[in-house]
């Protein structure tokens, strides 16, 4: 079972195990996929391993020929892997097997590396972690380019329990192609010779299959923790029939008849060669050979499909035109009910030369003069911007703007320079500005009319009422607030502030400058000028991937309370109040509901996974008890359930102890994962006390709080609240907005919670239709603060 631990096994016996042992029994592998409540005695599984029904002559020694095979006995050295009551260690059976296995696969002309022959680890004096031992796996497993991984194991139950006895297949998540086809082939001959009646095949996420470049999978094919099963792996006889079973089912996986990608080349001009470096072409063309039966090809050129044309054997596509830079295109081919070839990547650079300059200003000097922006987009011949680092010279062609001749640099398609353009003398024509590609010292002038643009920066007129440029500013430095998310180029989408921090205010309604909302930041203070804003949470949350996953939906309730209340409900209402605030703080947010309908945990683990997820939240309020849960090997896992913990207590929040937990999403993420169930909807006071005003803010509140604390361990954010009364009664359920940005929620006591999450003085504003609008400058925590027609 891919479950070892850093003191170097799990014991799951009578006596209590000390922490030390916990620490690391999953990213291999080894999941304990939830088989049920325990069995009595009177249900005990069978332990399997009686007798081989499958002669071996059904191995194709000639599907195996040549084949480059890796085996992976999980665990080794100091990780010892599952533990067996009688004492055997998962890490000596996985080796065993493996060992039997190649000696059974090179009989038949396969070429095997085995990731340890011996009992091992990859641990070294600079690094002693799990992570970098499975690493090492992976890393010895792909210089050998193998055609298939394959990483052997055995299982533990997660709750302790003796009397458990499954056959688990796991294949590498989202590679529905080979590595799912392998699993097949392998698990139902595991399933056929070791005759162990519960059995499954599930996607797995683990580090040594999502690492892997090669179709890979990993087998758990009996609990080791099962004594009767113990009994049997003790024996080489019976380590042997593994091995001879899992033979039958890679050599079956190699006679599935799946094509082969031949030939896979990016093509200049007609007849040319392959290339991967083009110049000055609309896109390359793109043609495959395919060896063997198919009849399906898919073809992902940067993440998208397109069409392909086919003559026989072979595939031809010719894209759409290109962008300049660096392309990946994927090829995968299939034979339905056969097989399907291994993906085949191709990666190509077209490059071209700029052909034309537009020059654009943000804001315009009117005959007072002040100061410009002026804005060079470069283009090739095909009108797509260029990437490319340009240098580029902007001159102007009269008096009247400084600098008069300046040096800037074109990145990601656009140049920017500040101009200070003096006052317009009545009848003097406007000062105009020449932007071109830069010539090296030297170097002949261009001719004329060559890659160039002008620009008129100055006007007669007056510019219109209430709009103010200039330098936005990042408190609480007061320097310019550049690098703000959104305003990369070449397609910006923030409006009125760009990459360096330039801003044009335009009039709001009340006929002067207002500052737009702006992901991530909060202004300062007042609508003041130059606008001043404040990164929030210290820009903790600034472009990290967060998926939240609202437990249940559909035909699963998430729990139901005394009242009828869907827990799923609950939990799609907490995460879509979690992702507001994130988003507000600047993180990007992907919810893998947005609605009360079913999905599986393989498809929220395949979202985080698409997504690129930094941490992945799932939220209920299951009708189990509460708990902060984490994977047990994850010791980030441990650390976010511990703050999370912490901070709902703060808040004066039901805080559930934190505690380990298997759930499918929590083992197979690639990233740090939490699930928190902070209270039961099934309890009727919980039930009662969920939803009542401010409840699912305050529970949200409180995780987006622990969220940013994961990428602020050290920050000193102290606590505050409001009290909002009307007519000398709390007010339940008032809106209460701090800092124009997070909106919380009064509670039945008229109560809201918060922290002080950035530096400077913060406004909160109570927003409620029982209340004339009222707005507190809380400029250092206090403690209390109530707001109410009393207090004004």
């Amino acid at each position: 079972m891919i479950r070892g631990t850093v003191a170097g096994m799990r014991a799951f016996r009578s006596v209590r195990t000390p922490a030390a042992l916990l620490a690391a029994l999953a990213l291999g592998g080894c999941a304990a996929v939830s088989p049920g409540p325990p069995r009595s005695a009177a249900t005990r599984p069978l332990p399997g391993y009686d007798r081989r029904v499958d002669a071996l002559a059904a191995a194709d020694s000639a599907a195996l020929a040549g084949r480059r095979i890796v085996l992976d006995p999980g665990h080794g050295g100091i990780f010892r892997g599952a533990l067996g009551v009688g004492g055997l260690t998962e890490a000596e059976v996985n080796l065993g097997v493996a060992l039997f296995l190649r000696g059974l696969l090179e009989a038949r002309g396969a070429e095997v590396r085995m990731t340890r022959t011996d009992d091992r680890d990859f641990l070294s004096p600079a690094d002693s972690s799990l992570r970098s031992d499975l690493a090492e796996r992976v890393r010895i497993a792909n210089a050998f380019a193998p055609d298939l991984f394959v990483s052997i194991h055995h299982n533990a139950d997660a709750r302790g329990a003796h009397d458990v006895n499954e056959t688990q297949t796991y294949y590498k998540l989202g590679d529905e192609g080979p590595s799912l086809e392998a699993a097949e082939s392998v698990h139902r001959f595991l399933v056929r010779n070791l005759g162990i009646r519960a059995q499954r095949i599930v996607p797995g996420n683990y580090f040594v299959l999502r690492g892997s470049e090669a179709p890979a999978l990993l087998t758990e094919s009996s609990y080791i923790t099962n004594p009767d099963v113990e009994s049997r792996l003790a024996l080489a006889a019976k380590q042997r029939l593994e091995a001879e079973a899992l033979l039958l089912g890679i050599a079956h996986y190699f006679s599935r008849g799946a094509p082969r990608i031949a030939r896979f080349v990016a093509l200049g001009t007609p007849g040319s060669v392959s290339d991967t470096l083009f110049d000055e072409i609309a896109a390359p063309r793109l043609a495959a050979r395919i060896e063997g039966a198919f009849d399906e090809a898919r073809l992902e050129l940067d993440g998208a499909a397109i069409p392909a044309e086919r003559r026989g054997q072979e595939l031809e596509w010719l894209p759409a035109p290109l962008a300049a830079g660096r392309h990946v295109a994927e090829l995968q081919v299939r034979r339905a009910g056969a097989g399907t070839s291994r993906a085949r990547r191709l990666a190509f650079t077209v490059r071209r030369a700029p052909a034309r300059l537009a020059a654009a200003s943000r804001g315009v000097a009117g005959p007072a003069g002040g100061l410009v922006a002026v804005r060079v987009a470069v283009f090739d011949r095909l009108g797509l911007a260029l990437r490319d680092s340009l240098p580029l010279r902007l001159r102007a062609l009269a008096r009247g703007v400084a600098p008069a001749d300046t040096a800037i640099v074109a990145r990601d398609g656009a140049a920017w320079a500040y101009l200070r353009v003096t006052p317009l003398r009545k009848g003097a024509p406007r000062p105009v500005v020449r932007a071109a590609l830069a010539t090296p010292a030297g170097a002949p002038r261009p001719a004329a009319g060559g890659v160039t643009a002008t620009l008129a920066v100055g006007s007669a007129a007056a510019p219109p009422p209430g709009v103010w440029t200039g330098f936005a500013r990042a408190m609480p430095d007061g320097t310019p607030l550049a690098g703000v998310r959104g305003t990369e180029e070449p397609a910006p989408r923030v409006s009125w502030l760009n990459r360096d921090g330039f801003a044009v205010l335009r009039a709001g309604e009340g006929g002067g400058p207002g500052v737009q909302a702006l992901a991530g930041y909060r202004p300062w203070d007042d609508d003041t000028l130059p606008p001043r804003l404040v990164a929030i949470a210290d820009g903790a949350l600034h472009g990290r991937r967060i998926v939240l996953d609202p437990d249940g939906g559909g035909d699963d309730a998430g729990g139901v309370g005394p009242s009828g209340t869907r827990g799923a409900s609950l939990n799609l209402s907490a995460a879509r109040i979690l992702a507001g605030y994130l988003t507000a703080a600047g993180a990007e947010v992907r919810l893998t509901r947005e609605g009360d309908f079913a999905i599986s945990d393989v498809e929220r683990v395949q979202i985080s996974e698409a997504f690129g997820a930094e941490r992945f939240l799932r939220i209920a309020h299951r009708a189990e008890p509460p708990i902060v849960g984490y994977y047990f090997s994850s010791a980030a896992g441990r650390r976010w359930a511990d703050a999370t913990a912490r901070t709902l207590g703060a808040l004066g929040l039901p805080a559930p102890a934190p505690a380990e937990d298997a759930q499918y999403p929590l083992q197979q993420t690639s990233c740090p994962a939490l699930a928190i169930s902070a209270a039961r909807v099934d309890d009727p006071r919980s039930e009662v006390r969920l939803l009542q005003p401010g409840a699912l803010r305050a529970e949200a509140y409180a995780l987006f709080l622990a969220l940013a604390r994961e990428w602020a361990p050290a920050a000193n954010w102290p606590l505050d609240s409001i009290r909002v009364r009307a007519d000398g009664r709390p007010l339940p359920g008032a809106a209460v907005v701090l800092g124009r940005s997070l909106l919380l929620e009064t509670g039945p006591d008229g109560w809201v919670r918060f922290a002080h999450t950035e530096p400077g003085p913060l406004r909160a504003r109570v927003e409620d239709p029982r209340l004339p609008a009222a707005e507190l400058l809380l400029d250092f925590p206090r403690g209390v603060v109530e707001a109410g027609p009393a207090d004004r």
